[in-house]
Parts: C-alpha cells; structure tokens; sequence
C-alpha cells in the first residue's frame, strides 16, 4: 500500500484513482476543497477531521461490493475501540446519536475507492446532528496511526473475504427502528447477507433496501 499525506488536497477520492497502478493507494488528508459525501452531498471540513481514500483494483476484492461500507465502517469501530462508537446502515458513524462519520464508496472503470470521512474534532458542527469524536483536538500522529490501521485492516478483510457480519449487527442503531424510506416507512428487520436492509413495510410486506437514503424515526 503507497500512503499519501497532506494537509488539504482538492479531492482524496480523485487523487487516490489517480494513482493507483500496481499497489493499492492510499491517500490521507486533514480537509478537502471539494470533498464529497454520500448522494453528492457537500463535505464541510471539521475544525479537526480526517479525509482519507483507499483506491482498489477489482480484481484484489474478494467480498461481496455491497458490503464494502459496512465493512469499512466496521472497521474503523474496532480501530478506535475504546470509544463507544455504533453505526447506521449502511455506513454512518455514531456516536451519542450524532454522526461523526461516514464512508463513501465509488466504481471507476476496474477500480474501487473508499473514502472515509471522521469529524475528530468540531466546536460548533454546521450541519444538524453532526459531531464530533473528541472534544478537543488531537495529535496528527495519532489520526494517522488510525487512518494507516484502518486502511490496512480494511484490505486484509477485503482480500480474505472474512468479514463478520453479525459483529456489525452487534454495532448497528437501526435494526428495529422505524425508518422512512422514498417508497414509504416501515421496520428495519434485519441486515440481508448481500448487507442490504430488510423492512418490514406497514402492510406488512418484506422489501429489501439498498439506497442509504433512509432517516431513522425512532
């Protein structure tokens, strides 16, 4: 794996695709000026947050594609372990019921891209429900160590094909709440083994959701 470091960069996605040849690359940095979220949505920079990107080529995945942002958001759970840290399918970070986090997964011609996104540090979040992991700033070393963790646990699950779904269950806020979805609303079930949401609809019909575009209502 080739790391990148900057301070700020344009887009971590765009560089990371950039550069991938015949070693996974990965690319870390402190803000973006054109950062992405998830559905095109606008990245606002933290006042401490890491930006990272890990770009793929198909053929070093052996797991399933729609489980790459359960399992890469999983995966950063378990690098900061000691902090309470749950999830809302399929990739949000959460902590205290405030999104702290999420990962961003992109296909290019042959190509993946992860990007994760972590707010670290952020006195007065700009978006409603948005925080913060710390409440003061770190050390760049330290946000490093854990990007560099991340990055390479990430390819290791992605290579060996060995990720533990029931664990992220274990770590999800969503199953069992009433979720409102574009067709309606319903019950999260269950999380299917291809990582789509199981609903249980009003009428009492089963749907099995892919989009993320769900709010959790309860």
């Amino acid at each position: 794996m080739k790391t990148f470091f900057f301070e700020s960069i344009y887009n971590t996605q765009e560089y990371a695709l950039s550069e991938l040849s015949d070693e996974p690359i990965f690319v870390i940095s402190y803000s973006q000026e054109k950062g992405k979220g998830t559905s095109n949505r606008t990245w606002l920079n933290a006042d401490q947050a890491l930006a990272c990107s890990l770009a793929v080529k198909h053929e070093d995945i052996k797991v399933k594609h729609t489980l790459i942002p359960l399992l890469s958001s999983y995966i950063f759970t378990e690098v900061l372990n000691e902090i309470n840290l749950s999830l809302k399918w399929p990739n949000d970070i959460i902590l205290n019921n405030q999104k702290v986090g999420g990962i961003l997964v992109e296909k290019s011609e042959s190509n993946i891209c992860i990007g994760m996104g972590v707010n670290y540090f952020w006195d007065k979040p700009e978006i409603p429900g948005a925080g913060s992991v710390f409440n003061k700033k770190q050390e760049d070393a330290l946000i490093n160590s854990h990007a560099k963790e991340w990055a390479s646990e990430v390819l290791s699950t992605l290579a060996k094909n060995n990720f533990d779904l029931g664990k992220y269950k274990q770590k999800l806020q969503t199953i069992g709440k009433i979720v409102e979805y574009p067709e309606g609303r319903g019950w999260a079930d269950d999380i299917n083994e291809d990582g789509s949401l199981r609903i249980k609809s009003t009428d009492g019909n089963y749907i099995n959701l892919t989009s993320p575009l769900i709010s959790e209502v309860n």
